[in-house]
């Protein structure tokens, strides 16, 4: 394989990252940033970064902190650097799932918990047909949240692999 092919290769991944990043709502220049690092040898600094990408450092510097708070790169320190500061991929995308779903999803469960928890105290206590009927969706609505929490808890204490394979016994078991 030549270098273009390799070239060309990469390219066609981290332009799907783009695209990717797009889909959740962030600009392109992350995605594209984030595959420049997935495809580096070692960490990069920010100066790095802006004359790889053809970004400006503002854009660079801006990405990086959302990235890192998304925890899908990481700051290193490289020792006769100084104060430098260096970025990697975190290269298990599985692991970013799993916090994004302790960090994003939780949180919607525990925000909309309260509020039906408060909303069933409150039409438990209400004496009209309108009152028991939305008694009753506010339940089934507790029951699907209790039911995502569960899921989440599972899918953030399994790695892939084991929830895959819990996945094909499933799907073996339903074909016998």
């Amino acid at each position: 394989m030549s270098q273009s092919d390799t070239d060309a290769a990469r390219e066609e991944v981290v332009e799907a990252l783009a695209r990717s990043m797009e889909v959740y709502g962030f600009n392109r220049s992350y995605g594209r940033l984030y595959g420049i690092l997935f495809f580096a040898e070692e960490p990069m600094s920010l100066g790095t970064l802006t004359e790889e990408s053809g970004y400006a450092k503002s854009t660079v510097s801006t990405a990086m902190g959302t990235l890192e708070r998304l925890q899908i790169v990481h700051r290193r320190s490289i020792p006769g650097e100084g104060k430098k500061a260096f970025y990697e991929a975190e290269t298990d995308l599985w692991y970013v799932f799993q916090e994004a779903l302790n960090r994003e999803v939780m949180r919607e469960i525990r925000i909309m918990g309260r509020a039906l928890d408060s909303a069933a105290e409150t039409l438990t206590d209400a004496n009209s047909k309108k009152a028991q009927r939305d008694l009753e969706k506010v339940q089934n609505l507790q029951r699907l949240y209790d039911q995502g929490e569960q899921l989440v808890d599972q899918m953030t204490a399994q790695s892939i692999d084991q929830i895959v394979s819990v996945l094909n016994q499933e799907r073996a078991t339903d074909a016998d």
